[in-house]
Order: C-alpha cells, then sequence, then structure tokens
C-alpha cells in the first residue's frame, strides 16, 4: 500500500526548505561583513549633498539657490571661467539647488588628462576655496566601488566585488523567504527579554520582513545598474567593435543621444571654447519642459569642430533616471536633438537606476529610505551575530564534562563581526572628526581624512582580535558613541555654524546633521551599556578555599 500524498511530499518540502537555510546561511554569512559596509555607506549616500555641506563649512553662508535666476548664475560662472581658465576646451557646470548651494565647474583644456574643478559664488561669481574633503562623496564611491572619491586604479575590480556581495545578499533575500514559513507571524513577534539567541532571531526576522520589499528592489536594481560589466555577452553580440564591444554606442542608444556623425574629425587640437548662448538655450529647454528645471550644462566640440551645447533637466523632477536632456549649437542657440529616452526597456532601466538612487525624493521620503537603509544593516547584523550566539550556546553545553572549546573559524567570525559591527562606526565618526581637526591648508587633506577612516578601522581589527567578547564590544562602541557625541561640539568649537546658530535660524539641513550625530551617540553608547560585562551571580561562584587549620580543626571534632 502506496503511503498518502501528503505524507510523500512532507520529506520532500521540508528538504527543500533545509537547503535553502543551508543556502540562506551562507550567502549571508560569506561577505555579510563587506554588505553591512556597503549597506551603511549607501543609506548614508542618501544624504550626500547634505554630508558635502556639512564637511565644508567654508560655503554654508551661500544664499539659497532661485530657479528664476538660473541663467544670471550661470553667466557669472562662465565669466568666471573665462577668467580663470581661458584655454578650457569644454566644461560641464552643475547649478546651484535647494540641496547644493556653490556652482560646480569642471573643466578640461587640452592636452590635459584630467578635469578640473572650480566653485563659484552664485550671486558674485567669486572662485571659492573650501578646504579639500572627499566629503559624502566617499561613501558614494565606497557603496559601489570600494574606493575612496578619487580616481583609482582598481575601478572594476571593486564593482566587480560589490556586485558578487549584492548577488549574494539577493539569493540570501530569496531564500529567506523560503526558510521562514511564518513570516507574517514574525513580523509581529519580537521578545527581547528572552535574550540570546531567541532575542537575535526576532530581531532578524523583524528587520528583515519590515522592508523586505524595499530590499529586493534595491539589491536587483543595484545589479541591473552595472548590467553591462557583468553580462557583457549580449551587448557585444549586437555591438561589435573594432576592440571588442562598442559599449560607448550602446549607452549612446540607452540614453537616447543622437546618432554620431560620420563627417570627417576635425585634425589638430581642439581650440578653446568662444563665448555661448546658454541664456538662450536655457529659456528654450525650460519652456520646452513646461517649467522644468535645469540641473547641468555641457559645452564641447563635435568630431567636426562645432560647438555643442548639452543641457541636461534636474534628475529630481521625475522617478526615472536619465534624465531628459536637450542638444543646442553654441553658437546661435538652435535646438539641434532631444534625448529622451523611450521604449519599454530603456524606461525599465532608468525607473529601477532611478529606485536605486531616489534622487527625486523629498526631505520626508529620503528620511523613510534612510530608516529602510538602517533597517537593513541592523537585518545583516543581526544574521551576523546570531550566527555566532547560535554556535557560542551549543559550544558552552558540556561535552565529557568540560565545556567546548570554540573553534578557529567561530573565533575568526567574532572576530570579524566585532571589527565590522563595531569598527565601522568608530572609523566613520573618526572620518568627520578629521574633517575638522585636521590643517585647513593641508595639500593631501582629502587623503588624510580617509587615512584615519581607514587607520581607525585597522585598530578596531586589532581591538577585535584581542578582545572578542563583550569586553570588546563595550569598548568600541562606547568609544565610536563618545566620538559622535562629541562631533556637535567640535563643530561648535572650529566653526560658526553650531546648534546654537542652526537652530534659531531654522537651518534644518546643518541642524538636522548635528542632531542626528547626537542621535547616533546616545544609540551606541546605550548599546555599549547593554553590553558591559557582567559579573557572575554568587550561586555561579566558586567556592572559597578553606584555610588549612580550620580543616584541621574540624577533623579534630569529628575524631572526637
Amino acid at each position: 500500500m502506496s503511503p498518502p500524498a501528503d505524507a510523500s511530499r512532507a520529506p520532500a518540502r521540508e528538504g527543500f526548505r533545509q537547503a535553502m537555510a543551508w543556502l540562506h546561511t551562507w550567502a549571508g554569512l560569506l561577505l555579510g561583513w563587506l554588505l553591512f559596509a556597503i549597506f551603511v555607506t549607501g543609506t548614508l549616500s542618501y544624504f550626500k549633498p547634505e554630508f558635502n555641506h556639512w564637511m565644508r563649512p567654508e560655503l554654508q553662508a551661500l544664499p539659497p539657490a532661485r530657479a528664476d535666476d538660473a541663467a544670471a548664475v550661470a553667466e557669472r560662472a562662465l565669466a568666471a571661467l573665462r577668467q580663470h581658465a581661458p584655454q578650457a576646451t569644454q566644461w560641464i557646470m552643475r547649478l546651484p539647488d535647494e540641496r547644493q548651494p556653490e556652482v560646480s565647474l569642471l573643466w578640461h583644456a587640452w592636452p590635459r588628462e584630467r578635469f578640473q574643478t572650480l566653485l563659484v559664488h552664485p550671486a558674485t561669481g567669486d572662485i571659492l576655496t573650501p578646504r579639500a574633503t572627499a566629503g559624502g562623496d566617499f561613501f558614494y564611491r565606497f557603496h559601489f566601488e570600494l574606493r575612496t572619491a578619487h580616481q583609482g586604479r582598481w575601478v572594476q575590480q571593486g564593482r566587480w566585488i560589490v556586485g558578487v556581495a549584492t548577488l549574494l545578499m539577493f539569493v540570501a533575500l530569496l531564500t529567506g523567504v523560503v526558510t521562514h514559513r511564518r513570516i507574517f507571524k514574525d513580523f509581529f513577534t519580537f521578545r527581547p527579554a528572552k535574550g540570546g539567541q531567541r532575542a537575535w532571531l526576532d530581531a532578524h526576522n523583524v528587520s528583515g520582513v519590515l522592508a523586505l520589499p524595499f530590499y529586493l528592489v534595491i539589491t536587483f536594481s543595484g545589479l541591473m545598474i552595472f548590467h553591462s560589466l557583468y553580462l557583457p555577452a549580449g551587448i557585444a553580440a549586437v555591438y561589435p567593435g573594432a576592440r571588442g564591444t562598442d559599449t560607448a554606442s550602446y549607452f549612446a542608444e540607452l540614453q537616447g543621444d543622437a546618432p554620431r556623425s560620420a563627417g570627417t574629425a576635425q585634425a589638430g587640437p581642439p581650440a578653446p571654447l568662444p563665448p555661448l548662448a546658454v541664456a538662450a538655450a536655457m529659456q528654450q529647454a525650460q519652456t520646452h519642459w513646461q517649467g522644468g528645471r535645469v540641473q547641468r550644462l555641457r559645452a564641447q566640440r563635435d568630431p567636426g569642430g562645432d560647438v555643442r551645447l548639452e543641457v541636461t533637466r534636474h534628475d529630481g523632477d521625475r522617478l526615472q533616471y536619465g534624465p531628459e536632456r536637450l542638444w543646442f549649437d553654441g553658437a546661435s542657440g538652435q535646438l539641434l536633438h532631444e534625448a529622451a529616452p523611450a521604449g519599454a526597456a530603456r524606461q525599465t532601466y532608468g525607473v529601477l537606476y532611478g529606485l536605486h538612487l531616489a534622487r527625486f525624493a523629498g526631505p520626508g521620503l529620503r528620511w523613510a529610505l534612510f530608516g529602510f537603509g538602517v533597517l537593513g544593516s541592523l537585518m545583516i547584523a543581526t544574521g551576523l551575530v546570531l550566527w555566532t550566539v547560535k554556535r557560542q550556546a551549543q559550544a558552552r553545553r558540556p561535552h565529557a564534562g568540560q565545556p567546548q572549546r570554540l573553534p578557529f573559524g567561530e573565533r575568526l567570525v567574532s572576530t570579524l563581526n566585532l571589527a565590522a559591527l563595531a569598527g565601522l562606526p568608530l572609523a566613520l565618526a573618526v572620518y568627520l572628526a578629521a574633517n575638522r581637526l585636521l590643517p585647513l591648508h593641508w595639500a593631501a587633506r582629502a587623503d588624510a581624512e580617509l587615512a584615519c577612516f581607514f587607520s581607525a578601522w585597522a585598530l578596531a581589527l586589532l581591538l577585535a582580535a584581542v578582545s572578542p567578547g563583550r569586553r570588546g564590544w563595550c569598548a568600541l562602541l562606547a568609544l565610536a558613541g563618545s566620538l559622535w557625541v562629541l562631533l556637535p561640539l567640535l563643530n561648535a568649537a572650529t566653526t560658526h555654524a553650531h546648534l546654537g546658530v542652526s537652530l534659531p535660524a531654522r537651518d534644518w539641513v546643518l541642524a538636522g546633521m548635528d542632531l542626528a550625530f547626537l542621535a547616533t551617540g546616545a544609540l551606541l553608547l546605550a548599546l555599549a551599556y547593554r553590553l558591559r560585562p557582567l559579573r557572575a551571580p554568587a550561586s555561579a561562584r566558586p567556592p572559597a578555599a578553606v584555610p588549612a587549620h580550620l580543616t584541621a580543626a574540624r577533623g579534630h571534632r569529628v575524631g572526637a
């Protein structure tokens, strides 16, 4: 007699779920420490312009941007560029907005290989010289390239490593959904008072389920952004080039650019750019976009030597990334081409890209996304801690009368957990403090800030290797929390934009940064107090040794 159908299917279902649980555990553990750093820096990148603003106090007194003054601001910035770099053969200008008050100009002059940066006062046209800093761009670049905000040699390698980590997280998310049979019940279950493995498991489940759609979208869109790097075969088949894949033509079509001119290329080096019809082009662009804002201007020569002016719409005006662009003749201001990506595939890619960057988000939605990012970081952190707590509980069970010693691999995971989860907040606080403490006119100042960041993280790793237990957790979290709490005080001692000034002036950007630093420090200090080493209870202490003369006396009484 054959077994019932349900009875035969149950072992198969359980076996599949156990396999998914195994895959969920190891996919999350192998690069979990790197994923934590990627998620934390990506979460901070939602406020990249605000970090740039806080870390360059010399620009904090600039007037707020006005949309009706954009053309005049652009003309003043170009006048400053012609005076400072009349030999420029191409330039890119980013106009100020509510999150970036200065005009940023990148200019290039033949035969230089790299662009030079110029910051301009929007109201006066004066050249601004703030302190050199990597600013919030460091968080942004580290998030997907594992490098500094400057050009580096290992760009592709960093993107590949981040891509592998992102893929593992995507696998961990999908297998986690399969593994947790009571996923909706776990959403409402959190028992921190029970402590130990149960509390960590509940924290991992709650943080994982609460923002699960956000995690799925952010990981899948992160993989799609660099699809040309991870899946190049299809592009190579359709866009062959003389030296392999013609990626330039692929991305030109993806972005809706005009086909390349087949005319004869200009001989000799490019000549400096003449005065351009910038105001007329901006006016036409705003009319064409029905009042849409202009964010960026770019001027360069085409292969035939004619000057072209590209006007880009502000990327905060819509969800889809890859903003609309208009190309104008530089001399006459006549509209030549509109780059508006169309088609289902290009629009889907643009929407996924836009969802990942969230440039469209206002302050409220940006804070909500920041909160989801914090939850994602907690999900990764609790998963890593849960792995060690479970195995430490197994090791405490006596085996042959003696507690087992943790294997080397598990001790290594405990050390890396401490270095990553507590060391990264310490390194971030040191990075922000270095911005205020390093000499202002130091030529290598930006690199020194990054050296402070990585040195502090390396020091945290050394401390974790020496003391990976509760004492190490308490020390690192207390040190990190103290530094975060001291950041507003350090800001008040070195600048004029402290909470006593920003709060009465309702400057919520600067005040919000200082208040967020205080909240972060208070949370880390609370965790340090919670994880402080505990004294063993009296019942668990070994009995005190009995003096020899008392033992002899007791024996004498018994003999009597």
